[in-house]
């Protein structure tokens, strides 16, 4: 196990206010990864993400709350509500416990849905906020982190722990949320203030 937050994966210039665009879980998907969720927390050296915490990314934006004006947030926000409108729900069946140098988490081949929706929203971030600050590229496949590394350490027990743990769980696409989103290095966890909430409705 590495530390997440000393790597490449996290080159934030700031560590409060990260604007983003989640997926969150619902109870069911919550319920059934938490044997895993309760494995990482036994684990020194990786952080569990509590379950009002976890999430799916689906776009990062490269600006930071307090660096934009509401003007820019409110178009965002617009912009945002006519993606998920024209979304249909659908769901991803996620497998795991998936256990990488990083941490742990369930997670799913990229579809077509997925593809479209996060390709949708870069698109509308690049619209309201420019091109100024390249996005980053977006994440290789839809996941849900469930623990975060905070230290170096022999991943072999934990790796043991997981071995007989299956954790299927079914994220379903209904709600986008707009997100500023901080960091607790001491805490090894993601937290974040909502900015606004938009259901996908299209039938």
């Amino acid at each position: 196990m590495r530390n997440y937050f000393n790597s490449s994966h996290l080159d934030w210039p700031q560590l409060h206010g990260s604007l983003h665009v989640y997926v969150l879980p619902n109870p069911e998907f919550i319920a059934s990864v938490q044997p895993a969720v309760d494995a990482v927390e036994a684990f020194e050296g990786c952080a569990a993400v509590q379950p009002r915490w976890q999430h799916a990314t689906v776009t990062r934006i490269p600006w930071w709350r307090n660096e934009v004006d509401q003007t820019a947030l409110d178009r965002f926000t617009e912009a945002l509500a006519a993606v998920a409108a024209a979304t249909t729900p659908f769901e991803i069946p996620m497998q795991g416990p998936w256990l990488h140098d990083f941490g742990v988490g369930v997670a799913a081949p990229e579809d077509a849905q997925w593809k479209q929706l996060h390709t949708a929203t870069r698109d509308a971030a690049v619209q309201v906020f420019g091109t100024d600050r390249a996005l980053p590229a977006p994440p290789p496949m839809p996941h849900v982190s469930l623990g975060y590394g905070t230290a170096e350490r022999d991943s072999a027990p934990l790796q043991h722990a997981l071995a007989t743990i299956k954790t299927p769980a079914t994220l379903i696409i209904d709600t986008l949320h707009f997100l500023a989103v901080d960091v607790d290095l001491d805490q090894g966890s993601f937290t974040w203030n909502a900015i606004s909430s938009h259901p996908v409705t299209r039938p």
